[in-house]
């Protein structure tokens, strides 16, 4: 009989976890300890910023969250999956600045490292440390640790244990984006202990959840992906802001430039088709006009609740709601597939474009969606693949600033969805970016199995990857372009092939 399979989550003090009865390990396929310098100064001056104003430590600071620890529990036994960097980095300060009169309990510790490169660079940083005795939060050492806090994630399933294990190690940084946007609108909760626990459960089951799930199906995200890649790519690239973001930039985002309103448990709205009281005027028997009412009241459904995309995010519980909404609409379109509209379409997205033209595609989808939820989202759908694919055409390949020159070059269509009051509005403009006659430059060889396409200066085929492309569409609409194979007609096979 298999055993029940478990996946906790919750918080907990640091000093807790090390003076707990249960025996901590740090397993063989654990990559070596790793940490630089760099990183360590990284978070002391996070800590000195969090913790202390004018060198003086404060003394009623709110907790800090120091991302999560991952643990698998073995037959009793718990193995450190995620977290061993920072654990080690603290016990390192701990054994520097407190010498002999450890605060933590290490009896129930078996981190054993065998590789070289650890014993190296837990010396080096044994060294460096050393240098920061006399700083403030070395002094304050003991203090800072009481204020510690991690959300520990616990499961019993090895082979749950080896994915998340795999997707923290890929990521290549010790801390993403979203831990310190976590500990950043934490702080803001302050003394609030009910929300403070109740926000950083939940989103460290959103974040715990979307890294799992990451690995289930193909071209999912994990949290701090949606924020990099979605979210903060929706925010700036709707206002024609067609940059890359750094990590700078993503904290400037999510953390600096966010909002406080008053109380931290009253969370400001804003105009939308979420958030409007009516949705029209009709006139009575009387000649007045009446404002035909939209009024629901909030469901406990997160993709229901009444945000937009662009808007100002509030410091606290907003940043939390914020994220909970959009992490929930990416997972409903593309991880539930609840809009079934997109199915097909989607597949083939993910069939003959790269992971950058397929994250763009997202992006447009979860911005359309947000606005305007499944009105005409097939034909939109449908008409995003053709502009798309009209710059896959014209291009021997795709990389990674390709979508920045197809929404500079041929049409903003994510500025086009943030200034549309209308479907219509973005259907039409999707039209004009591929008109009817964009693909005259072409002909076409028939064969007696196939049809390839050619450059209409030349015989030449194009490359087997516009080909493949031209293949599989050509597929899709299969029924909508009989006894006509050219892509300037392809508008038609889209409107054959429409739902009505």
């Amino acid at each position: 009989m298999s055993k029940e399979v478990f996946f906790k989550v919750g918080t907990l003090h640091i000093d807790k976890l090390f003076h707990s009865d249960s025996s901590l390990s740090i397993p063989e396929y654990q990559r070596p300890y790793v940490w630089s310098q760099s990183q360590i100064d990284e978070l002391l001056m996070d800590w000195e910023d969090h913790f202390f104003e004018n060198g003086i430590l404060i003394p009623d600071s709110v907790e800090y969250f120091l991302g999560a620890i991952m643990i698998y529990e073995n037959n009793g036994k718990y193995e450190i999956i995620d977290g061993q960097q920072r654990l080690t980095t603290l016990l390192i300060m701990d054994y520097v600045w407190n010498d002999e009169n450890s605060v933590f309990g290490i009896d129930n510790l078996n981190f054993n490292y065998n590789s070289l490169l650890s014993f190296k660079k837990i010396k080096e940083n044994q060294y460096f440390l050393s240098s920061k005795k006399s700083s403030a939060v070395a002094l304050k050492f003991n203090d800072i640790i009481s204020k510690l806090v991690v959300s520990l994630i616990i499961t019993n399933s090895e082979d749950r244990a080896f994915v998340l294990f795999d997707s923290q190690n890929n990521r290549g940084m010790p801390l993403d984006e979203v831990d310190f946007f976590k500990s950043y609108h934490l702080r803001e909760l302050n003394n609030q202990e009910n929300y403070l626990r109740h926000f950083a459960e939940k989103f460290d089951s959103i974040n715990a959840l979307n890294q799992t799930n990451k690995h289930h199906k193909k071209h999912l995200k994990t949290l701090n992906e949606l924020f990099v890649k979605q979210l903060w790519t929706i925010r700036f690239w709707s206002k024609n802001q067609l940059y890359f973001p750094n990590r700078k930039l993503l904290l400037e985002t999510f953390q600096k430039n966010t909002v406080s309103f008053g109380k931290v448990d009253d969370i400001k709205l804003f105009p939308s088709n979420s958030n409007a009281l009516g949705t029209s005027l009709v006139y009575n028997e009387d000649m007045q006009p009446e404002l035909k009412s939209r009024i629901k009241l909030y469901s406990s459904k997160s993709i229901d609740i009444p945000f937009t995309i662009n808007q100002p995010i509030q410091k606290g519980i907003g940043f939390f709601l914020y994220t909970e909404k959009y992490t929930s609409i990416f997972n409903y379109i593309f991880r539930e597939e609840q809009v079934h509209e997109l199915i097909p379409i989607t597949n083939l997205i993910y069939t003959v474009f790269n992971s950058y033209f397929i994250n763009l595609y997202q992006v447009a989808i979860v911005q359309y969606f947000d606005k305007y939820r499944n009105e005409g989202i097939e034909e939109f759908s449908k008409r995003l693949e053709h502009y798309l694919g009209a710059y896959r055409m014209n291009r021997a390949s795709i990389v990674a600033q390709s979508p920045i020159v197809l929404l500079r070059d041929y049409g903003n269509i994510l500025m086009v969805i943030q200034q549309s009051y209308l479907v219509q509005e973005i259907l039409e403009a999707l039209k004009i970016y591929v008109p009817e006659n964009f693909y005259s430059g072409f002909k076409y060889r028939i064969s007696d199995s196939d049809i390839f396409i050619q450059y209409n200066n030349n015989n030449k085929d194009l490359t087997s990857t516009r080909q493949n492309y031209y293949q599989h569409v050509r597929e899709f609409y299969k029924g909508f372009n009989e006894g006509n194979c050219k892509l300037t007609e392809k508008h038609n096979w889209i409107n054959g092939s429409i739902i009505k």
